[in-house]
């Protein structure tokens, strides 16, 4: 466990005015580990500058404030009351005793700001289907050159990731679909919403006559959960929203959950219908058309927005135009890489990006955007020399890395220009992050993910409520050789527990990134602890788990038995 410095977090938390007994957030984190002491304004002015001042000449500049607080510039001009560009002691003392005596400063301030211009930003959230880690042209990890596809062309991914942050140890927040939207959108894991696999997914082959019963999960994206969008309009009522292409949470589609435009409630289906050709395929070309069109039309009357794109590829059948597929089939083979429509579909899709991105830096919004580019888990086993999703092992639908480990970057105003993090990112941070950078402070207590800034802005370390990431998968894909298993990640360290057996295998992931290694007998002491904290946490949500089934006979097991449901 990595120390807190307890100081510092109250400090930060009386500068934004939040009380000490804050449900969640980082002192929440903290008081976890110990019961937390008071500090006087004079002390959080004093921390502050001590902090904020870099040039040691007792004063803030503009550039100081904004690189201490990247997400609170606007509050500089409020402060800077003689408006000579610096913030004394004596300002900032006046601010802190100013929202001492105004509970509601944050929506009062915010309300007078908006009447003299300041602008809320903006939020576009690319999310590609079954897009693994590897699938790129962008090295995510510079030190894992095989991060890298040698075959594959994406030149706007690439732009995305010359233009912020790429995090190497990015994921989903599970290896399938349905599951890994509904983290996205409401900031809790899969296991916590009871929603472990897809849409209308409860019967067949893959629920009966296996070792293991699967429980029945949640079927659609529950109304009583608060999505971003919501969340953004409840404190900010002049966001609008709207979520163009693949839905697959049902629930009377994104209108039913703070969206204002979209495309319905949209499944797999649409993208892999025949008409999609020869020039839309995956429907990538005409949901982004949707999408710029919408984002224009907010940019011209200067409504902040959410913007979702959620894309039908990589996801099968695998689609691309005619004179993409000839790009690709004239190119060089790669090593590892090879697959032509594989690669064809990746490139329409990115080219698609790269539109969207070109109406972005013409609308006159770009520099109070934040764009974030993500995944909803791995991508399934293709014919191919090496992984697809890279120097992983697995694929979609199974909790090793390949499963659940994708592309994750962002970027937007102060964020540093082709950086790396090494910090873990999954997809349940991304509402917490959103949150926070559009001046929200609170958020529902059951979320899970903590808020990317830290790391974004190269501050500190990304708190989450519990330090481990964990992935829980109670289901059967026979078709990809998966049975029910669940993980742990914390540190370099990740633990598989299997379901049908008990078993349990420790990877280190900096030195054996592909989970050949199995630790377990030769740390064991490491391995049980991770265990006993995995099962804690499953007791602690209330996770699903799956059954003994007492009527099991191997001779009919569904994974042995041709033509049954073994997708």
């Amino acid at each position: 466990v990595q120390a807190v410095d307890v100081k510092s977090l109250q400090a930060r938390l009386l500068e934004l005015g939040i009380p000490l007994e804050h449900p969640v957030g980082p002192m929440a984190y903290e008081k976890k580990r110990g019961k937390p002491k008071t500090f006087s304004p004079d002390d959080v002015v004093k921390e502050f500058f001590a902090s904020a001042d870099k040039n040691g000449d007792g004063m803030a500049s503009r550039s100081e404030w904004n690189a201490a607080r990247p997400t609170w510039k606007w509050l500089f001009d409020h402060m800077d009351k003689d408006k000579n560009g610096q913030l004394d002691r004596a300002e900032y003392k006046a601010w802190q005793t100013y929202k001492k005596e105004h509970p509601d400063w944050h929506k009062s301030l915010r309300d007078s700001l908006k009447q003299g211009g300041v602008k809320q930003p903006n939020f576009i959230v690319i999310l590609t289907d079954d897009q693994g880690w590897g699938t790129t042209s962008v090295v995510y990890d510079p030190k894992v050159p095989d991060s890298k596809s040698d075959f594959h062309r994406t030149p706007n991914i690439e732009r995305l990731a010359a233009a912020g942050m790429r995090f190497t140890q990015g994921y989903s927040a599970h290896p399938n679909c349905s599951p890994s939207r509904a983290a996205l959108l409401t900031g809790r894991s899969p296991a916590a919403l009871h929603f472990t696999d897809i849409c209308g997914r409860n019967t067949g082959g893959l629920y009966v006559g296996n070792r293991l019963l699967p429980p029945q999960h949640i079927n659609a994206l529950p109304e009583e959960e608060q999505t971003i969008p919501e969340l953004l309009k409840s404190t900010h009522p002049e966001y609008i929203a709207a979520h163009f292409g693949k839905w697959h949470l049902k629930g009377d589609g994104p209108e039913a959950h703070g969206f204002d435009a979209g495309d319905g409630s949209t499944g797999n289906a649409e993208g892999g219908k025949k008409n999609n050709l020869p020039n839309d395929p995956k429907r990538c070309y005409s949901i982004t058309e949707r999408a710029i069109d919408w984002m224009k039309k907010q940019s011209a009357v200067e409504k902040p927005f959410y913007l979702q794109v959620s894309h039908y590829a990589t996801h099968l059948p695998l689609q691309a135009r005619p004179e993409t597929l000839l790009r690709f089939e004239a190119a060089p083979s790669g090593t590892r890489h090879d697959n032509v429509p594989f690669a064809a579909m990746i490139a329409d899709m990115d080219e698609s990006i790269g539109q969207l991105l070109d109406a972005l830096a013409a609308s006159g919004v770009a520099d109070n955007t934040y764009v974030i580019f993500t995944a909803d888990n791995g991508t399934f086993p293709i014919e191919s020399p090496g992984n697809i999703n890279g120097p992983l092992r697995g694929s979609k639908a199974t909790i090793w890395e390949a499963g659940v480990r994708v592309p994750f970057i962002v970027t937007g105003p102060g964020i540093e220009s082709n950086s790396v993090s090494r910090q873990p990112a999954i997809g349940y941070d991304i509402l917490p992050t959103i949150c926070e950078l559009a001046g929200i402070e609170t958020w529902p207590e059951a979320v899970e993910g903590g808020s990317l800034i830290p790391a974004l802005y190269q501050k500190s370390d990304i708190r989450r409520s519990r330090d481990a990431l964990h992935f829980h998968w109670p289901h059967y894909q026979h078709g990809k050789k998966s049975k029910p298993a669940s993980t742990i990640i914390t540190g370099d360290y990740k633990l598989h527990y299997w379901w049908e057996t008990g078993d349990i295998q420790l990877f280190d992931l900096s030195k054996d990134l592909a989970e050949t290694t199995d630790l377990a007998k030769s740390h064991p002491e490491k391995a049980a602890s991770l265990k006993k904290e995995l099962f804690s946490y499953l007791e602690d949500i209330d996770a699903q788990l799956p059954a003994v089934n007492d009527d099991y006979d191997p001779a009919t097991d569904p994974a042995r038995l041709k033509g049954a449901n073994r997708k």
